[in-house]
């Protein structure tokens, strides 16, 4: 039997009535085809909806008096000002008292703003829960670790990410072939079939449990750059990982998918009122089958996202399509930060990523897309298993090897590869894509900040450097290395014989 602990989406659910939730519904099937289409938009936007276009609105669910969102097409500014400040990025500047008062004049804008207000305050709140992994200390700070430097190196959409801890890969390779993959996926050749391995994925997934906890391990993919709906046992396996862990995991599949296989998904997440799954709309055509196939209602905690190949969402120039070779580190001299960041990855796990078909488990996080990374995130290990009781000792291979406490002594003392040094009169300056972080401490700064940017020292040979040539402090030494080493500024990927591929 699933695990029924009540998911926070379900507040959101019972703030609005049945009448309001019906309108909310229909709203937002509304903004999907005002996302999908790019003549329906110009025409709402310009207030020239034609009649077959208000027929085709009807005839997709859409029957309150579109009037009503005026705000729209008479204050467009308004209107994108307070969608942008609610928007998850936080893009927009904050309304204020008169523009509310403006907005309220506009009962279904009201209506919907506050339904998009509160799911936003459920992302963000979240996030901040998924961030702490106590039952295991050493894979805690390293994964505190990587998520400043993801910060540092993303920007805005470094934020963002929520960094799942694991994702398990059900497959090898993926049907559907998108042309925008930053995966670059292959073709299907293989699935973990479901009746053959159900026990044994149960067993792994409990080893998980057993050195992570529940919470953390309920942070997790079952699929990351394959495709959930090729797996015929997939909604089987999402329900032994929710029993498990007492976690749902998100599901993002594309609206390709056979209709009674989405319908079999979107029960499974109705039932616990939780706000999945995300469908990918490929075209414009597959937007309107979707429409016609599923009412309002059915898809009310359903996420369409926009994947048109001439849609105005950006995709990742990584994978099939990689297009930045030395990612942003090779901006001219002086030019680092000018200009817009945009969105360098859509990978998300900071943790392991384990593939049940080949038996691999890598360590990964996310980074900006480049020649050396092209899917958009760092392989800092990887080691392989055979069964359960050696998955264990494969995870604990890698927490061993991976995450000390301090820089490993062996080790080369680099900085992050997406980092530009550069010194200053007191210290030295880092400047990634989006920051430079400052350091001003006189001789020692600038001294060490040398040797780590020459990368071909080991720390113990940093170490005796600087004490033997000059005669620092070797407590001011370890001091300083370790403030850089807990920001996530060093290089942690210590080369057992993994490569950027």
């Amino acid at each position: 039997m699933l695990n029924t602990r009540k998911h926070p989406y379900t507040k959101i659910i019972e703030t609005f009535s049945a009448q309001e939730m019906d309108l909310i519904v229909q709203l937002k099937r509304f903004f999907e085809w005002l996302e999908g289409d790019i003549e329906f938009n110009e025409a709402v936007i310009n207030n020239r909806l034609s009649t077959p276009q208000l027929k085709r609105l009807r005839e997709i669910g859409v029957f309150f008096d579109i009037k009503e969102l005026a705000l729209i097409w008479e204050k467009p500014q308004l209107f994108l000002k307070c969608t942008g400040e609610l928007a998850c990025n936080n893009t927009g500047a904050a309304v204020d008292k008169e523009e509310e008062k403006l907005i309220e004049q506009y009962p279904l804008i009201s209506l919907w703003l506050k339904h998009c207000k509160l799911k936003k305050r459920l992302y963000l709140g979240a996030k901040k829960r998924a961030w702490r992994v106590p039952k295991n200390n050493r894979f805690d700070s390293w994964r505190l670790r990587r998520i400043k430097a993801i910060k540092s190196e993303l920007g805005l959409f470094g934020y963002h990410i929520d960094h799942p801890v694991f994702a398990f890969e059900l497959g090898d390779g993926c049907t559907v072939g998108c042309w925008f993959c930053a995966f670059a996926s292959k073709k299907l050749s293989k699935n973990f079939d479901y009746e053959e391995n159900s026990t044994y994925f149960k067993k792994i997934v409990q080893l998980c449990v057993e050195l992570f906890g529940k919470d953390a391990t309920g942070m997790a993919l079952l699929y990351y750059g394959t495709e959930p709906h090729d797996n015929p046992g997939y909604i089987d396996f999402i329900k032994d990982f929710h029993n498990i862990t007492g976690h749902p995991v998100c599901t993002a599949t594309t609206a390709a998918a056979d209709a009674t296989w989405i319908r079999e998904l979107i029960a499974y997440y109705r039932q616990g009122n939780y706000p999945w799954p995300r469908l990918s709309v490929l075209s414009q055509e597959m937007l309107l089958e979707i429409h016609e196939t599923y009412s309002p209602e059915e898809l009310r905690d359903v996420s369409l996202l926009m994947q048109m190949k001439d849609h105005q969402r950006d995709k990742v120039t990584g994978g099939r399509i990689l297009g930045e070779h030395e990612g942003l580190k090779g901006r001219e001299s002086g030019h680092y930060l000018e200009g817009i960041v945009p969105q360098g990855s859509i990978a998300c796990v900071s943790g392991f990523l384990i593939n049940m078909v080949h038996q691999t488990i890598q360590l990964v996080s996310p980074c900006y897309t480049s020649k050396k990374w092209p899917y958009g995130y760092r392989v800092f290990d990887q080691v392989s298993f055979t069964d359960e009781t050696d998955f264990k000792k494969a995870m604990e291979k890698l927490i061993e090897r991976n995450m000390a406490d301090k820089p490993i002594p062996a080790a080369k003392a680099e900085f992050r590869d997406d980092l530009n040094f550069q010194t200053t009169p007191k210290g030295f300056d880092l400047i990634s894509p989006n920051q430079i972080h400052h350091f001003e401490g006189g001789g020692l700064y600038r001294d060490l900040g040398k040797l780590v940017a020459s990368g071909n020292k080991t720390y113990k040979e940093l170490f005796d450097t600087l004490i033997d040539n000059s005669h620092y402090n070797p407590l001011a030494i370890f001091s300083f290395v370790k403030e850089l080493f807990d920001s996530g500024l060093l290089n942690e990927k210590y080369n057992y014989g993994i490569k950027g591929k």
